[in-house]
């Protein structure tokens, strides 16, 4: 009787696992090209967050670099980070952000609470960066906006081409193509 309790117990944690597997999957929110990084006319490196409805909240930005070799020019030299390299920052609007979104990507937006970005003045030549924005009421996330970029990509647009999705393109085709993701 021990090994028919022993079994059952074994399958029912398997049955809990896997169910808690679906539901954490399941609930994860859908991600969406809604991101685009240009040049402004200064050449300072801009971005363009486009939400699905000129009703839908950005809540919080969020920037990342992601590589694996920080001990190169932008990285940790000796121990210590280059302050003059963007590295990350998250931030928070005053009040509801609602509609299209540009601002610099070497600073939060102005009035915007948060941190991170300190004196940065340059991107990393060998950082993977993404850059992200979360939509939803309190703490619902109904989408996420996200694009991911390199110094490289921003620094091969032409004049007036923003990079989303992985590939340079016009504001108009950006528009199309985020309109479309939230179709």
């Amino acid at each position: 009787m021990a090994g028919d309790n022993r079994t059952a117990r074994t399958l029912f944690g398997a049955g809990v696992a896997v169910a808690l597997a679906l539901l954490v999957g399941g609930c994860s929110p859908a991600e969406r090209p809604l991101v685009a990084i240009g040049k402004g006319p200064a050449g300072d490196v801009r971005a363009l967050l486009r939400p699905c409805s000129d009703d839908d909240p950005v809540r919080e930005v969020v920037l990342l670099r992601n590589d694996e070799e920080r001990g190169k020019e932008g990285g940790e030299k000796g121990g210590e980070a280059d302050p003059a390299v963007l590295d990350h920052w998250s931030g928070r609007p005053p009040g509801p952000a609602t509609g299209e979104q540009e601002f610099s990507l070497l600073s939060l937006p102005k009035g915007w609470r948060g941190g991170g970005a300190g004196s940065a003045t340059k991107l990393a030549s060998d950082g993977n960066y993404s850059l992200s924005f979360v939509v939803g009421p309190d703490d619902t996330v109904r989408y996420k906006g996200v694009t991911r970029f390199t110094r490289a990509d921003v620094e091969d647009l032409a004049p007036g081409q923003w990079w989303a999705d992985g590939r340079a393109m016009s504001r108009a085709e950006f528009r199309k193509q985020a309109d479309d993701a939230c179709s």
